[in-house]
Parts: C-alpha cells; structure tokens; sequence
C-alpha cells in the first residue's frame, strides 16, 4: 500500500490576494487541491489570525517559528513558502518560491535598516532550501548569481492567467466594456499600461514616448496608466504630475487608480495597445494578461520580458524615442494591430495555471522521492 506523503503549503499569502505574490498563492493552492491523490495530500498552514500576520513582527513570527511548527503538528513531509522566505530552522524539507530578487538587484528597494535585516535572514534561510522555484529564467540567472543558490537546486515554472483573461466575444461583454470606460471616464482610443508606479517601471519613458508618438498621429489617443501612486518617497516612487504638466498632457492622460479585476479585464480589452515600460520584472504577468485579451502589446527587451511575450509583442530598448517609435507603428497600422492581437492570443493560451500546477507537483513529488531515499 502506498504512503500517502502530506504537503504543507505556506498559506500566509492568502490575507494578500491583490498582490502578485498573494494571487499566485491562491490560485497554485486552487489548482493543487484538484490534484490531490492516493499518494500526496496538501494541507493548508496558516495562523489563526490570518490578516494580523502580515504585519512585520508578526509576519517573521510566523516564517521563523509558527510555520515549521504548525508543519510538524499536521505531520507534514514537506513544506512549499509560495514567496521570497523560508524557516532559517524548517524542522521540514522546505521548497521556495522566488519571484524576483529586485531588492538584491536594485538597492533602493532595501531602503530602510529593517528591510536590509530582513533581506539577510530570509537570504540565508531560502539558501537552505532543497528546492527554489522561480518564474522565469531570468530570475533563476539572478537567484544564482545574487544567492549563490546551485543550479541543480533551482526549478522555472512559469505563471499562468486565467481562464476570464480573453477577448471580449459576446454584446453582454462588449456593453461591460463600455460601462467600465464611462464609470472611469475614460475616452477611446487610449493607451493602456497597468503593473504599478515604482521607479523601475520607468513610467517617465511611458509618458516621453506618449507625447512623441500623438505628435505624429493623427489618432486623438489618450494615455490610462492604472494602479494606485505611492507617496512619501520620491526616490522609489517618482511622481509623474510634472512630467505631465511640463508636456502638455494634463487633458491627454487619465490616472484612475486601483480597478478591479473584472474593470482590468475590459480595459486590456479595448485598449488600442498596451505599454509596458518596466527595465526588470520576476515575470511581467500584466503583459501577459493583455495578450491573453487580445491587446497589442509593446514592451522593454528586458529581463524576462522576451521569455513572456515571445514574439507576440513588439520589443524595445528602454528609450522614450523607441517607445514613441513602437506606438506610432502600432496605432497608425491596423494590420500590425490585428497581427499582434492574433499573435498574442495565441502566446497566452501555453500559460495557464493547470500547467503551473502540474510542474510544481512534479517539484513535490521529486523532493519527496529524494527524501523518502535517505
């Protein structure tokens, strides 16, 4: 008869479901509870108080003690933490998820004391990990070279999007779209970019670009940059009002802020091209849902950005005037739009969370053989 082994999965993340990290959690944990078999089970850890435990204290609380205990209570053979942190003392066999290492990369991100101590810990327990998974192999590059983490170690397992992230194909859905536009007062044709405003998005370059391409189309487009600005740091966060004023764009670019996924959704869809500026992404999960709904996409030739895009994307260097350059081509040419749209479609439909699902499953399964064998 067979061992049925136990998977503990690291469920902190489900008290962030908006965030990146929270939604690959919650939608890998989804799609493992389908797969559970004679031979493995999951079981779900997390503390009692689930949207206290973000906090910083007792987030670390939790990572360093609460975790590898609440493993071992359940009698689990294993552990997967879905993000960038692991018990320095597991009492289990512990796989990590690493979906980017921008703090190790770009030192602004480690701004304070606190988070240069935190990066230390959680540098030197996600070492012991006996196995990483990342998102692409552009990550697994930098998790080796920044970590010293052996390549034998490391695992790329792309994310995926959901099955809602498509083409809009029924009036009902093209009446949501326009309902959508009129609530956030957003006017077509526009210009699409979504995936946040910290510094290495380089929304500066967005907006150049912006005003060099309407110089030179007859199109009246509108530029909608989606997400929430931050403030209080002006170094991670760059605000873009100057910038917009000092162009001439106040009436030309519309800032709605945080949207819901239903609301994101019907943008992509009917964006005349979505932009994505940013000089380093883990993954850049915001261009692939535009694809997936069929939006042409231009975005930077950097870090993962090929491996996602492929060729469905027109790449560029990280320049105002390729940026510029690009969406002139794409809004003065509807064949390269329909071209694109087909193209893109196409390319998301190899990323799904079935597929994520079923590789991290084979991550287990091999951890456990390995162990099972000592």
């Amino acid at each position: 008869m067979t061992t049925r082994q136990l998977v503990g999965f690291d469920g902190l993340q489900h008290a962030r479901p908006t965030t990146g990290s929270g939604m690959y959690a919650l939608h890998l944990w989804q799609q493992l509870q389908q797969r559970a078999s004679e031979g493995i089970a999951f079981a779900l850890l997390r503390p009692n108080n689930l949207s206290g435990a973000t906090s910083n204290v007792a987030k670390v609380r939790w990572e360093q003690a609460g975790l590898p205990w609440a493993a071992r209570r359940v009698g689990a053979s294993m552990v997967h933490v879905p993000y960038f942190s692991a018990p320095l003392f597991p009492l289990r066999p512990v796989v990590v998820t690493i979906h980017d290492v921008i703090p190790l990369a770009i030192p602004a991100y480690a701004r304070t004391r606190q988070m240069r101590a935190y990066l230390q810990l959680v540098s030197r327990s996600v070492r012991r990990a006996r196995r990483i998974i990342t998102d692409s192999r552009s990550s697994q590059q930098d998790i080796s070279r920044l970590l010293g983490v052996p390549g034998d170690r490391l695992r790329v397992i792309p994310l995926g999007v959901t099955p809602e992230y498509r083409p809009a194909n029924t009036l009902e859905e093209d009446l949501a779209i326009d309902q959508t536009l009129e609530r956030l007062q957003i006017r077509r044709p526009y210009v699409l970019n979504v995936g946040g405003f910290d510094v290495r998005k380089r929304l500066d370059l967005l907006v150049r670009g912006f005003a060099q391409a309407i110089a030179d189309v007859e199109t009246p487009l509108d530029l909608v940059i989606v997400g929430s600005p931050h403030s209080g740091n002006e170094q991670l966060y760059p605000s873009l009002d100057p910038l917009i004023r000092a162009l001439g764009l106040t009436e030309r670019v519309r800032l709605p802020g945080f949207v819901s996924e239903d609301d994101k959704r019907n943008l992509y869809r009917a964006a005349e091209v979505f932009v994505f500026t940013s000089e380093y992404e883990g993954f850049g999960l915001d261009p692939l849902e535009a694809l997936a709904c069929g939006a042409p996409v231009v975005c930077t030739n950097r870090t993962s950005l090929p491996e996602v895009v492929g060729d469905a994307a027109i790449l560029v260097e990280p320049d105002a005037a390729a940026v510029g350059a690009a969406l002139k081509d794409v809004v003065s040419n509807p064949d390269l739009r329909a071209d694109l749209t087909l193209r893109g479609i196409a390319r998301a439909r190899s990323f799904t969370w079935e597929r994520t699902a079923e590789q991290t499953l084979a991550v287990y399964r091999e951890l456990l053989a390995v162990e099972t064998a000592r």
